[in-house]
């Protein structure tokens, strides 16, 4: 009976194995119900989403009489995920229960103006300036009943909506909109012979809710021989928290490395009252300041540039460690709308209790030997990267999340490219060999080593607007490490994966260029 008043055994699972006398007894039992009868082994949740997105683009460009240059474009674009999920069930409804549900939608929209000016002063002096407004939009759709309801059975301790991923509610759902202008000037001045530069540049922004900044940067490149240049940079920057990372409401089923088993963990506003207990607060924007300094060596058809490169952050945007939930803590989720706190264990929010200093190498390297006639590019490219976060608030953070924040990138990346034209350019050939070095993935506590990669493609011009290309990404099929684990979490690959976890792509693509008709 839906109450309880049938006095039905309590089905253990010892082993992954059902008590086979208690199954036996419920079975046979026209008042009672087990998920056994419809799933004899079991059943996976399989989560997902269609997406779909969209943008656009346009605008003029042209000089007044008095040489100044303008440029005027408005840009949209829309990014929907609407999730997914079936092989699952909503327990709390028992037999009544959908297979498969519809859980909600995620939609992102944006729109730009600009507005930029330029005006050359002098030969050795130009000015520039503009103006931009953006709006932002998130939306978070709402799921169909099932996918959030509290069934009649979850005081019998059946969990609550859909197994997995777990539907938005009506108090979830909305609509939150975010505008911002900003205002900006640039000016640079030339050397004689192009000896030297130096430029100086500010932005005021003012974003709705958080007020206004000011930021600049100020660059210099010095010519001390022929063919090389020394060239540094200094400036600071502003980021602020999107709608998304201030609203958003989702759970997900994920693996417990502690407990060996499944748990759901949620992911709430940091401005809700449970996670104001846990220090949450409403979300500010991070400030970075940024320095580089670099050489440029130019020798006819070689060309190499290095950079070295530190930013530092404060106020950083990520999510919490995991906060186990007390009964009283369930009770003020469920009643802000998370309905799926019924049966929700752990949350997290997103915070700005931490500061990082990132530095680096970029190098990149450029050659087209005159001996291949010019039509053979060869360029390698070298990244190195460490972070390390400077300070942090260890009741927000935890040390596998600081972990997490200091290796989950790969610290050495390098590709070597070649491209080849033929036959009067209509033939391109293009090969790319890749590395990325180890990483550190939080959900398994595992360091996957560095792998290498190889893209291929072939592309032929029909006709002088038309092309075909054929080609393939990670053509010898290269995988992640398998996780060591992934008999008891269920995921075989490492989803943060720097190259993906899908193998070996292949595609083929025809293009039209609408250039020629507006020359």
């Amino acid at each position: 009976m839906l109450d309880g008043s049938a006095g039905c055994p309590e089905v253990r699972v010892v082993d992954h194995v059902p008590d086979p006398a208690a199954l036996k007894r419920v079975l046979e039992d026209p008042d009672c119900f087990s998920f056994q009868e419809r799933f004899p082994g079991g059943f996976t949740p399989q989560f997902g989403g269609e997406t779909l997105d969209a943008s656009l683009v346009g605008g003029f460009r042209g000089q007044t009489g008095n040489a100044i240059n303008w440029d005027v474009s408005l840009s949209a674009g829309s990014n929907a995920a609407d999730f997914f999920i079936f092989h699952t069930v909503n327990a709390s409804l028992g037999p009544d229960s959908p297979t498969d549900f519809n859980p909600g939608k995620y939609t992102q929209r944006e729109l730009n103006f600009n507005l930029d000016l330029s005006y050359p002063l002098n030969r050795k002096t130009n000015l520039a300036g503009g103006f931009e407004w953006r709006n932002e939009q998130f939306e978070i759709g709402m799921g169909q009943l099932e996918s959030f309801r509290i069934g009649p059975l979850a005081p019998q301790g059946f969990s609550a909506a859909s197994n997995g991923f777990p539907g938005f509610s009506e108090i979830a759902a909305g609509k939150w909109n975010r505008s911002n202008y900003a205002v900006y000037g640039d000016v640079e001045f030339q050397g004689d012979d192009d000896a030297w530069t130096a430029g100086g540049a500010l932005r005021f922004e003012d974003f709705q809710g958080f007020g206004g900044t000011l930021n600049g940067k100020v660059s210099a490149r010095l010519r001390l021989v022929e063919s090389f240049s020394l060239r540094s940079s200094l400036s600071t920057g502003f980021r602020a928290p999107t709608p998304g990372q201030s609203n958003a409401f989702n759970v997900s089923t994920q693996f417990d490395l502690a407990l060996m088993d499944l748990v759901n963990n949620g992911t709430i506003p940091s401005t809700s009252a449970v996670a104001r207990l846990r220090g949450g607060n409403p979300l500010q924007p991070e400030r970075s300041r940024n320095f580089a300094l670099g050489g440029i060596l130019e020798r006819g058809p070689f060309t190499l540039t290095a950079d070295l490169f530190r930013i530092d952050v404060e106020d950083r945007l990520t999510l919490t460690q995991l906060y186990s939930l007390r009964p009283e803590e369930v009770d003020d989720l469920v009643a802000e709308g998370v309905t799926s706190a019924s049966n929700l264990q752990n949350f997290r929010f997103f915070t700005n209790d931490f500061a990082t200093r990132t530095a680096g190498l970029d190098v990149i390297a450029t050659w087209s030997p005159p001996q291949l006639g010019g039509h053979t590019d060869f360029s390698f490219l070298l990244n190195h990267t460490d972070t390390k976060v400077t300070d942090f608030n260890s009741d927000t953070l935890s040390q596998s999340r600081l972990r997490s924040l200091q290796e989950g990138l790969p610290e050495t990346r390098h590709s070597l490219t070649v491209k080849h034209k033929a036959r009067e350019e209509r033939l391109r050939l293009l090969g790319r060999f890749s590395y990325y070095g180890s990483w550190f993935d939080f959900d398994n506590a595992h360091t996957s080593r560095g792998k290498h990669l190889l893209d291929l493609e072939v592309a032929y011009s029909l006709k002088r607007d038309i092309t075909l290309a054929i080609g393939g990404r990670n053509v010898f099929n290269t995988y992640p490490d398998e996780n060591p684990i992934a008999l008891n979490v269920g995921e075989r690959y490492s989803e943060s994966s720097p190259f993906g976890f899908n193998g070996a792509y292949f595609y083929a693509r025809l293009s039209y260029s609408f250039g020629s008709a507006f020359r």
